[in-house]
């Protein structure tokens, strides 16, 4: 499909007609036209065809269901004969109560984003932890194990990004927010078992409690509006610190430029929607997926957006 091409979406109205051929994927979220992951698994797909023309059959789609209309959406799902889903906002949490199984790291994630329709049941997996993971290497050289980690909010972003770091050998986790009895909530979540230090702290006290070289998050919301404040004051960091933003788009948040100018790497969430959408399909096909054409194809749609 052409990158600049408008995306088809389909409601649950259009659901409840589908006529399924192949094996069918999809994207479900509210709002979720924005969303370029149809373009990203379908690149994916083409060159898994290459090699196995079966998967020229597999199609991925977007479905925009609003939160009450969830539990019918999976229904037809499953009767529909899909493979998998990737969920975004609002659903990771929404979905849980629907599940047959849930992946031991996204119930410690307390979110899915990945389900599988297999044998009759219904399975939950989070993948973004695996895409921060390999985001972070990749824009940096290192992934989260040894690290001193300061992550900036406390939603569903932040509890999956907090797990994975946990579960990959983080010397340390502070999870600042401006409510800090939700970032405690997620720390207290996550600190059984584990050497790993993992505290709360308010963002207005967070800078004080780093290090240089820590690895700054941002998994707030702030910077999706060219307008929005910083979620942290980038002058008030101690040197050496790397910064990641997991917002995409746009390319650049005010955090992320005001990092460059005072030196620090910096990387935005790009590489950890490919990466997350490598595992996702990874978990479906079973074979080992394209990130380079992920990530192409994620660029394409962009720039034919902007």
């Amino acid at each position: 499909m052409s990158a600049n091409r408008p995306e088809e979406v389909f409601t649950l109205e259009s659901l409840r007609e589908f006529q399924p051929e192949g094996v069918p994927l999809g994207v479900v979220g509210w709002p979720v036209r924005h969303s370029i992951s149809p373009p990203m698994h379908r690149a994916a797909l083409e060159v898994l065809a290459q090699s196995d023309p079966a998967f020229a059959e597999w199609h991925y789609g977007a479905y925009e269901l609003r939160p009450e209309e969830l539990p019918e959406g999976v229904q037809y799902f499953r009767e529909k004969g899909f493979r998998g889903i990737n969920l975004t906002v609002p659903h990771k949490v929404e979905v849980l109560p629907l599940l047959d199984e849930i992946d031991p790291v996204a119930e410690r994630m307390g979110a899915v984003n990945t389900l599988v329709f297999e044998d009759g049941k219904l399975s939950g997996f989070n993948s973004d932890g695996y895409g921060i993971e390999h985001a972070v290497e990749e824009a940096f050289g290192q992934g989260l194990a040894g690290r001193s980690i300061l992550i900036l909010g406390a939603g569903g972003a932040s509890r999956a990004a907090a797990a994975q770091c946990v579960e990959s050998g983080a010397n340390s986790v502070l999870i600042a927010n401006r409510t800090v009895a939700k970032a405690q909530t997620i720390a207290e979540a996550l600190a059984t078992g584990t050497s790993c230090e993992i505290r709360a702290v308010s963002i207005d006290a967070a800078a004080d409690e780093v290090a240089p070289g820590t690895l700054v998050i941002n998994a707030t919301s702030l910077g999706l509006a060219e307008e929005d404040p910083m979620p942290i004051e980038v002058s008030d960091l101690p040197e050496q610190c790397l910064l990641y933003d997991m917002i995409y788009n746009p390319e650049q948040t005010p955090f992320l430029r005001e990092g460059m100018l005072r030196g620090y790497p910096i990387s935005n969430g790009l590489g950890m929607l490919v990466h997350q959408g490598v595992r996702s399909l990874e978990i479906w096909s079973g074979r080992e997926v394209s990130a380079r054409a992920m990530r192409s194809a994620c660029e394409a749609t962009l720039a034919a957006r902007s």
